[in-house]
């Protein structure tokens, strides 16, 4: 019995990790030249937000930008003047903080351009 008791708290400690292992997800959008691309990250709290981890190459504009009536985040981007090909940026966003703790749900949102 406290062999089984030990792994079932073994398996819950688990869990509570994986809980908080970043997430990632990956979108292919495909563009026409010199088109802009605007993507809603969502609502974030005061110590929450969202930051580009891996820039794009070929950009003309490529930022994110929170505002602050909604607390929205939107991640903007257009391709390199008369551009073709493909780009990709990374773009991190951090939630379930408190207030008093870090966040905790990390998330990589990928993003491959495909401009023609």
């Amino acid at each position: 019995m406290v062999i089984s008791i030990g792994f079932l708290f073994i398996i819950q400690s688990c869990k509570k990790d994986d809980a908080n292992k970043p997430t990632s997800q990956t979108i292919t959008k495909n563009l026409t030249i010199n088109e802009t691309f605007q993507y809603d990250l969502g609502g974030f709290g005061d110590e929450e937000g969202a930051s580009i981890s891996k820039q794009a190459n070929n950009y003309s504009v490529s930022f994110v930008d929170r505002n602050i009536n909604t607390d929205k985040v939107i991640y903007k981007y257009t391709p390199a003047l008369n551009f073709v090909g493909i780009d990709e940026v990374e773009i991190k966003s951090s939630g379930g903080s408190d207030g008093a703790s870090p966040n905790n749900k990390i998330n990589y949102t990928i993003i491959k351009f495909i401009i023609n």
